[in-house]
């Protein structure tokens, strides 16, 4: 199973200028492009379709709930049923509270405590311990795209896109292998590169600041997107 060769060379122009589809932001369109090569289990071909490539691989870095909170932002087409009552008004219905009973209501709190009550209570304990234990914690991570631009016309921004993802190396830090080179003017490139990153093991700002300190090959860099994946 492939996608469409007519859907691969629309995204590519759209792609051309853009790092998602609709610009420097992800959208729901991005959502059910890139479900479409989930679904036919198959990678863009980077020679016939880079600027699509480096979308992929950029793609690829976000979970996939993240993905799905994007097809949620969709605003829903006109003259479809629901959400609306007469008048076209939208019908708030708040959803009927269910009253919460804690185990320890059932007890008797005013009467004298018997050893059934203190066994109940330390078996509640034991349960509320295990079920935090097994509670898995939540890693907090950043999806950032940089914009690095170099010093000369001819410089090989290729070769340098290499040496970021090779040498700048920490716990935590996941660079993405796409990346795009954008022209700003006479002949001058710049480099768009990304990387995924848990924030209590690296920083936004501490690579940044390294890159910056690479002075005889970049002349400045910027934060062009910062998303939490």
């Amino acid at each position: 199973m492939s996608v469409e060769e007519s859907f691969l060379a629309d995204l590519e122009k759209k792609l051309a200028n853009n790092l998602f589809v609709k610009g420097a932001q992800p959208s729901h369109e991005d959502a059910e492009a890139f479900e479409k090569f989930i679904t036919a289990k198959c990678v863009p071909d980077q020679d016939k379709y880079p600027s699509v490539w480096a979308w992929y691989s950029l793609m690829v870095l976000f979970e996939d709930e993240v993905i799905k909170s994007w097809k949620a932002t969709a605003k829903p087409e006109q003259g479809k049923k629901g959400g609306k009552g007469k008048g076209g008004k939208k019908e708030d219905k708040k959803p009927e509270k269910k009253e919460e009973k804690n185990e320890e209501d059932d007890m008797d709190l005013f009467g004298e405590e018997t050893e059934e009550d203190k066994k109940a209570k330390e078996e509640m304990k034991k349960k509320n311990k295990d079920k935090k234990k097994g509670k898995k914690k939540e890693v907090d991570k950043s999806h950032v795209i940089l914009e690095v631009k170099g010093w000369e016309a001819d410089q090989d921004l290729e070769a340098l896109a290499k040496k970021i993802i090779s040498t700048i190396k920490k716990d935590g830090l996941s660079w993405n292998t796409g990346y795009k080179l954008e022209e700003v003017a006479f002949g001058v490139k710049k480099l768009i590169i990304a990387f995924l990153a848990e924030d209590d093991k690296c920083s936004v700002q501490e690579i940044t600041d390294e890159l910056e300190s690479w002075e005889n090959d970049i002349q400045s860099v910027e934060v062009v997107s910062f998303n939490k994946a």
